[in-house]
């Protein structure tokens, strides 16, 4: 109580129209007409030196938010940065399955694709030489199997030796194994294995068609025409973002206390008006040991794609209630320290803001609840008290207080 008394005092002496100090009012009656209009003139002085005032374009510029404070408890909760992710399942980097020259490019950054859509083509000799090798395989194959069956009659007849008939039968398996290597190259290359017969004037291309294997949205390229690519090299990121991750740092010593379904709000600084809610769907086990924090996922609907992968967020999960006691609550960030003294700024009109010195009952990293200082309904800066704070500091300094 004394601590708030005394920040009484020192409110009194800055602004007009509040109680004045104990004797005040038989000393003014000793004054003269003309020092009480001195002693007005300089208590204006006092309450404009406790005052900042902002041109309109300053205000806009300062982005400072203002609501009008609410009465309540303060409730436990955890804090923490946060950055959107994408489902690895929903998630794909396309590359090139063959070496070859990039000959066409069918979509752009931001282009929405469907699963089995080809995004490229690649001219690719090799693949030639894979259908090469693959004809050269059937035709052993087929020779193998039919002078295997060949004598294997004649060892019935008694014309050929058993030995020859082993040399055909490791021949036949040898050969069955080119034919299987060759084909599996083909398919790797999402080529059909009914490829064109060159003896019957069919020929087989010697393009290789790069396709999606998800549906979703081109996240980037990495592809120009002519450009020589390798077998595995990147071309595009494709990513659904229909649905994205909320991905956070867990304290260890916090751990008790989030729970998979628990509710997560959020917000991102592109857009700073939206909130953004999801829900805990996996707390992990592997506890990093440096910085002793565990990964939450949290799975979040993203209709608007508003939320972007790699985006840095700000969330906070409820943990429950922390105390009974009821009060004045505001964001931390509403409370500055100036002269040793906790004040918030409240808004006397549009573009005019009081200092107002506070005391705080309790806190948490996110909330104050105060014990005086502010009635509820006052409109309180809540963002952008630091910038105020700032330009009351330069007033003190004789550099004025409208900008």
């Amino acid at each position: 109580m004394i601590a708030w008394l005394a920040m009484g005092t020192w409110m009194s002496a800055g602004c007009t129209g509040r109680p004045q100090a104990p004797g005040s009012e038989d000393h003014a009656e000793g004054h003269d007409e003309g020092h009480d209009e001195d002693h007005a003139e300089g208590h204006d002085e006092d309450h404009a030196s406790n005052t900042v005032v902002l041109r309109p374009e300053a205000l806009a510029a300062a982005r400072i938010r203002v609501e009008a404070a609410t009465e309540g408890s303060l409730a436990a909760r955890i804090t923490l940065p946060a950055r959107i992710g994408l489902d690895p399942r929903k998630e794909a980097m396309v590359s090139a399955w063959i070496a070859g020259q990039i000959d066409a490019i069918d979509v752009r950054t931001g282009d929405q694709v469907r699963r089995g859509q080809r995004l490229a083509r690649v001219q690719s000799p090799d693949l030639g030489e894979a259908v090469a090798a693959f004809r050269t395989a059937k035709a052993r194959d087929e020779a193998a199997d039919a002078r295997l069956e060949r004598l294997k009659r004649l060892e019935a007849d008694g014309v050929t030796s058993r030995a020859q008939v082993l040399q055909a039968e490791a021949d036949h398996t040898e050969a069955e194994g080119s034919l299987e290597a060759a084909e599996e190259r083909l398919r790797v290359l999402k080529m059909s294995l009914e490829v064109g017969d060159p003896h019957a004037g069919e020929h087989f291309p010697s393009q290789v068609p790069v396709r999606s294997p998800i549906d979703g949205t081109v996240l980037t390229t990495h592809a120009s025409v002519g450009e020589r690519v390798e077998p595995g090299q990147t071309l595009f990121h494709v990513g659904d973002l229909d649905e994205v991750w909320l991905l956070l740092n867990l304290y260890e010593r916090d751990l008790a206390a989030v729970q998979p379904e628990q509710q997560v709000r959020f917000s991102v600084e592109a857009w700073p008006e939206v909130g953004f809610e999801g829900r805990v769907a996996q707390v992990g086990d592997w506890i990093e040991p440096e910085s002793r924090t565990v990964e939450v996922r949290v799975v979040v609907a993203n209709p608007e794609h508003k939320l972007k992968p790699n985006m840095f967020a700000q969330a906070t999960l409820e943990v429950g209630q922390r105390s009974v006691a009821t009060g004045v609550v505001l964001p931390a960030a509403a409370v500055v320290q100036r002269d040793g003294v906790e004040v918030v700024f409240v808004e006397e009109q549009l573009g005019s803001f009081e200092v107002r010195p506070v005391v705080i009952a309790e806190r948490t990293s996110a909330q104050v609840l105060l014990d005086a200082g502010l009635q509820p309904g006052e409109r309180v800066v809540v963002d952008g008290a630091f910038v105020l704070k700032s330009e009351l500091d330069k007033g003190a300094l004789g550099e004025g207080h409208a900008h």
